[in-house]
């Protein structure tokens, strides 16, 4: 069983249209079109990043896109959306802070050993770094699971 992790920075006042798009399989186009990457490609099973989200300290979901996320999830699966407000978390995406076990515990078995949960741990807090630090006060970084 695996999973993949998308992820899109796209313009905040560009939400409704994708949201309007969901469940229609437009959503997809409607973020290509108003979305860019936020750099790198995530090279890590989708399960690694929802494990990490769910595991974090802190959650950087903006509650106020909450709705607009279980929208988009319609077509997309686990669906997070995070605003320039969580760079006030960006100590939080430290790998040193964690444990490997804290970060990677979940119901689907990684089967990673050591060297490997070190690796995907420091890269998907690394991504969600730079993107979170990449992030204007008018974009939302769209995080999809599925």
């Amino acid at each position: 069983m695996s999973s993949i992790a998308s992820l899109r920075i796209v313009k905040i006042d560009d939400l409704p249209a994708i949201v309007s798009a969901a469940g229609q399989e437009r959503s997809w186009e409607a973020i290509q079109q108003s979305g860019r990457e936020p750099g790198e490609e995530y090279g890590w099973s989708g399960y690694v990043m929802m494990n990490i989200l769910d595991n974090l300290n802190v959650t950087l979901e903006n509650p106020d896109l909450h709705e607009a996320a279980q929208a988009i999830s319609v077509d997309f699966g686990d669906t997070t959306l995070i605003t320039s407000n969580a760079k006030e978390f960006l100590d939080r995406l430290d790998p040193a802070a964690y444990e490997i076990d804290d970060l990677l515990d979940g119901p689907i078995d990684l089967q990673l050993d050591d060297e490997e949960s070190r690796h995907a741990i420091g890269d998907t807090l690394s991504l969600l770094r730079q993107a979170i630090t990449s992030l204007s006060d008018d974009e939302v970084l769209w995080i999809a699971i599925g």
